[in-house]
């Protein structure tokens, strides 16, 4: 991105004149992007040793594409160009990338160049993104489209949201309290049990276990803090650990399988449905959907019932029955969708059905998350005291008999 400084002077005062500097791609765009009403250009300097910022490519962040994505639809179901709603939106944003991506997109269509291919040539938009704006402009409702991506933008965001809080906070609160624990045992109960052998009183029974405990925790918590780093690092770089992880925890906790099942057919109908409803066939319309669930098991499932739904002939649901593990309802739905020419509606229904489903899930695992985070917590401090005080109180009275005798 490079600086210029632009000079604008008003159109009727000339001895008014207002300075900006601007991040641009080059001059034509920096003019473009300081332009205001009632003020021509009169000058455009490139500036030198100014620090160039921008951002890399493909980092336009999610919030940011929704504003974008219903801003441009409601301009043009308002009649406006989509060469106009790029130029309305970019001035004034306060990010001068996105400004510079969506210029250059708009010199692109004044160009000629195809909508998609302008949004395309960009690299900041993903596959889907540019299918869904060829499908819309194809079918003469890109306004449509574009509110079809804000809507299913804002949906992944906010299951995104809804599971880093349900995960993040609980795994912070529990190493806390792993951590808490183990400073107990090597460092709050090793003085208890000192203190204890400075007055010469032998351990009750009880208090005996409780050293054992610390001293056991003594000798291993370096390598169990070494053993559970390398666990988290590795779940956070390898995606088939955290893919086999998950499939076991799946297999043993019925409501997480629940979670995730719904969680991936809520993003395979609504980005279904969204595809299809903009003019995309089902056949491609399938595949496409199926991206959304790369790197899990269910990917290549779809790829087949989709490659069998465009070579083989048979319904579409029928594929899905055969291929995938879909629930029945959906595969049933599908089928009523078919038959009856409805199945943009019947894929509607589905996506609003499974989206509230999976939120009450949500809910759900949330709860009972916070309940487990609870319930450590409770045991923790309960270990934390015991271990701490209890030999105290339990030789308090031998201690108070050997000092009087």
């Amino acid at each position: 991105m490079n600086a210029f400084q632009v000079t604008l002077r008003h159109s009727e005062r000339p001895d008014l004149s207002r300075v900006l500097e601007i991040e641009a791609p080059n001059r034509e765009q920096a003019a473009a992007l300081a332009a205001k009403p009632g003020f021509r250009v009169a000058l455009v300097k490139p500036l030198k040793g100014v620090k160039k910022s921008g951002r890399a490519k493909g980092g336009i962040p999610r919030k940011e594409l929704i504003k974008l994505f219903r801003g441009l639809a409601s301009m043009l179901k308002a009649n406006i160009s989509t060469s106009d709603a790029l130029l309305y939106y970019a001035q004034g944003l306060p990010d001068p990338a996105l400004q510079a991506a969506l210029m250059n997109i708009r010199n692109r269509l004044e160009a000629g160049i195809p909508v998609q291919a302008a949004f395309a040539k960009e690299q900041c938009f993903d596959s889907t993104i540019i299918t869904i704006i060829e499908a819309g402009s194809d079918s003469g409702q890109l306004g449509d489209a574009f509110s079809s991506l804000a809507r299913r933008i804002k949906i992944e965001m906010m299951f995104a949201s809804k599971l880093r809080s349900a995960l993040l906070v609980p795994s912070i609160i529990i190493l806390f309290q792993i951590g808490l624990f183990i400073y107990s045992q090597v460092y709050v109960v090793a003085q208890v049990e000192d203190t204890l052998k400075s007055v010469r009183q032998e351990p009750d029974a009880l208090s005996q276990v409780i050293f054992s405990i610390s001293h056991f925790v003594q000798k291993v918590w370096p390598f169990f803090v070494i053993a559970l780093t390398s666990f988290l690092v590795s779940i956070f770089r390898s995606a088939p650990l955290r893919q086999r992880l998950l499939i076991f925890l799946m297999g043993r906790w019925t409501l997480l399988k629940k979670l995730v099942m719904g969680l991936r057919q809520s993003a395979w109908i609504g980005t279904l449905q969204m595809l299809y409803a903009n003019g995309i066939n089902l056949a491609r319309a399938s595949a496409l959907s199926a991206r959304v669930l790369a790197g899990t098991p269910m990917y290549e499932d779809f790829i087949k019932a989709s490659t069998t739904y465009e070579s083989s002939g048979v319904p579409f649901a029928e594929s899905l029955k055969r291929h995938t593990e879909l629930d029945p309802q959906v595969i049933h739905m599908i089928g009523i969708g078919e038959r009856s020419a409805s199945l943009p509606q019947q894929l509607e229904l589905l996506r609003d059905i499974y989206e509230e489903d999976t939120a009450a899930i949500m809910s759900d695992f949330t709860q009972v998350i916070n309940f487990v985070t609870l319930a450590m917590a409770v045991v923790l401090i309960g270990f934390v005291f015991t271990g701490s005080m209890l030999p105290i109180f339990l030789m308090g009275p031998r201690m108070m008999q050997s000092g009087n005798m």
